[in-house]
């Protein structure tokens, strides 16, 4: 049987009626889905840059590609030249929920009509 470790919240949800299992295996469809439908947009996307839209316009949307720079602190090379020390001094620490799902091993995916 498999274990669930609960935290309640008392805001009302929409999924108040399912089993922890069902949640679980909503949210694995979920993030099938949206995977799928990021895969589509990044094609999408890459078409209109192999197209070299800069601007366009259909029926319904309107679309721009842009390109621009962007700066970023190598964090490895900081802690090397800097010290931990320097680095956990002028680090911010907060607090982060995650929620992970992955598909169940030895469990075959109901294939869709």
């Amino acid at each position: 049987m498999a274990k669930a470790n609960v935290h309640s919240t008392s805001t009302p949800s929409i999924f108040d009626n399912l089993s922890i299992g069902e949640l679980v295996d909503q949210l694995g469809h979920a993030k099938a889905e949206a995977a799928e439908i990021k895969a589509r947009e990044d094609s999408l996307k890459a078409a209109l840059i192999a197209k070299g839209v800069t601007e366009a316009e259909g029926m319904l949307f309107r679309a721009t590609v842009s390109e621009a720079l962007r700066e970023t602190l190598d964090a490895d090379k900081i802690r090397e030249e800097m010290g931990p020390s320097w680095c956990a001094l002028h680090s911010k620490i907060a607090v982060v929920t995650s929620v992970r799902v992955s598909a169940r091993k030895g469990i075959a995916l109901p294939v869709a009509a």
